[in-house]
């Protein structure tokens, strides 16, 4: 007998087979063989042979016809029942059958965490929430334990594992996610008995004890909040207010295979990527008609360049990424699911943040749809004696192979000063890092401090000269920490008070960082910017 590989999933809310399928989809069907004993019934469709895509570029500079070369799709959903639950298996393309709000989400990852041995782990998914979505899969050469992995146990969510099982009998190694992937010998009419021993390992909490950190996030099951919080959503949509929202594909795909999406109520419309003020756009009139059961009835989809059709993968509501605030609780939804937020790690993240200084420079007002750079210069043009612009001025520590930029700004108190505009295109994760890394960088590498100086004697004069060349030791001389701060400055426009105009996510990569720079004896602060109208 040989090995098959099967993808499982676990689905809600069916009392039949045909309950499963997508509402736009209709495939043809098969009832199972009753000597079979499985319950159930099979879903295929098969695409007649075409030319591939890459076939039309190459044709032009061959001496022959490429007529012969021709490639097909074949789709296949097996719906059975065990344990008085549904399960689907696909095959193929089979998995666009699938009705995506009848999928029980993190199925195989219970699963997986459930079976896996901790100490053999092969790679993880993760994502980072903050203004933009960050997807992450990280592989070792050899089954390692978590550490390896470099997981954040405060902002990553993990998406999917896959590991070694403790039991080798089940398989030689499991992969999950929503659907559990493994390699077994068996039989199809042993795929009960297999679906049975799944649910229980899905039903267990051994993962707590490796892998607890995942329930900083806890889903919300009370349909009254659910209910609230979809209102408070769908309130901005029809308003257009996309401040606390935007659009993310719920999994990782390879990038370089993407064509094109479509997204369901602007007809055929292509998008290159998820935008959902772009969304919002095309919408036009039609989006006051918003409401969160169309968005679950709309199809994402996506064209691989390796294929001439759609591919119908999400709804929209599942790309949906947002914060929101019931009552004193922050919820994120994730995958077309609401989750609360611990609240001590809110406390913690809130208070960390409330308690940073302000700047102590003075800083300008920024101009409606002005770039960084500008204001950078004006902000040092508007204290010449007491700051001097170092934006763009990127030089490389000893041996680097790239450049690091101090900062922006760099005030004569010691202030490194760094900008960012806060937009709903840009993280402000890179912000914040590019705080850490410069100072440690300015701290630990004499070479890096010796080309800050040579700036330092091109573009400044005296009397200025020699007191900024005191505010940067040459690269054997001691630093005293003490004598700087790394100063966050972001260009926001909101009328939020506090730190509140932060974005949840942004804030604790701020608490992350600014930990970090504490420990090294530096001063840290945060500061919004205003935008002049």
């Amino acid at each position: 007998m040989g090995t098959s590989r099967l993808t499982i999933y676990l689905l809600r809310n069916v009392s039949q087979p045909d309950d499963a399928i997508a509402h736009d989809k209709t495939p043809q069907s098969q009832t199972l063989d009753p000597s079979s004993g499985l319950d159930g019934k099979f879903y295929y469709s098969s695409r007649p042979a075409d030319p591939p895509a890459w076939v039309s570029f190459v044709q032009p500079i061959l001496s022959s016809s490429l007529q012969s070369v021709k490639t097909s799709s074949a789709s296949g959903l097996l719906v059975m029942k065990a344990v008085n639950r549904y399960f689907a298996l696909t095959f193929g393309y089979g998995r666009g059958f699938i009705n995506p709000s009848k999928v029980e989400h993190q199925f195989g990852l219970r699963v997986a965490l459930n079976r896996i041995d901790p100490r053999h782990i092969r790679s993880l998914d993760t994502k980072t929430f903050e203004d933009m979505v960050v997807t992450k899969n990280t592989q070792s050469s050899k089954s390692s334990e978590l550490p390896t992995f470099g997981v954040d146990v405060s902002r990553d969510m993990l998406r999917a594992v896959t590991g070694e099982p403790r039991d080798k009998t089940l398989a030689k190694r499991l992969s999950g996610s929503d659907a559990l992937v493994l390699n077994v010998e068996i039989l199809p009419t042993d795929l009960p008995k297999l679906c049975e021993d799944l649910f229980e390992a899905f039903q267990e909490d051994t993962y707590k004890s490796n892998f607890e950190w995942i329930d900083h996030l806890a889903l919300v099951t009370d349909a009254e909040s659910v209910s609230k919080l979809n209102a408070l959503l769908e309130k901005q949509l029809v308003a257009g207010d996309t401040s606390n929202t935007h659009l993310a594909m719920p999994e990782a795909i390879d990038w370089e295979d993407v064509d094109a999406f479509r997204i369901g109520g602007t007809r055929k419309e292509e998008y290159e990527d998820l935008d959902l003020d772009d969304y919002l756009g095309r919408l036009g009139q039609d989006k006051s008609e918003i409401t969160i059961e169309r968005l679950r009835s709309r199809h994402v989809s996506v064209r691989f360049s390796r294929s001439n059709d759609f591919d119908s993968r999400w709804n929209v509501y599942q790309c949906l990424v947002t914060e929101q605030r019931l009552g004193s609780q922050l919820h994120v939804l994730i995958e077309g699911r609401w989750f609360v937020v611990s609240d001590s790690l809110v406390a913690k993240v809130d208070q960390f943040a409330s308690a940073l200084p302000a700047s102590t420079t003075t800083l300008i007002e920024s101009r409606a749809g002005e770039i960084e750079a500008k204001y950078n210069a004006r902000l040092a043009d508007s204290a010449p004696s007491d700051l001097l612009l170092l934006d763009a001025r990127i030089k490389r520590p000893g041996g680097a192979s790239s450049g690091i930029e101090l900062c922006d700004v760099l005030s004569s108190n010691g202030e490194f000063i760094h900008v960012k505009r806060k937009t709903r295109s840009a993280t402000l994760s890179h912000l914040f890092a590019q705080g850490t890394v410069s100072a440690t960088t300015f701290v630990a590498d004499g070479t890096f401090r010796d080309e800050l100086r040579k700036v330092v004697e091109v573009e400044t004069e005296e009397p200025q000269r020699t007191a900024w060349l005191d505010m940067i030791p040459d690269g054997k001389s001691f630093v005293d920490r003490s004598r700087y701060s790394v100063s966050y400055a972001v260009i926001a426009n909101s009328t939020r008070s506090g730190t509140d105009w932060l974005p949840f996510f942004s804030k604790l990569n701020l608490m992350q960082n600014g930990q970090q720079l504490l420990n090294l004896g530096f001063r840290v602060s945060v500061s919004r910017v205003a935008i002049t109208p």
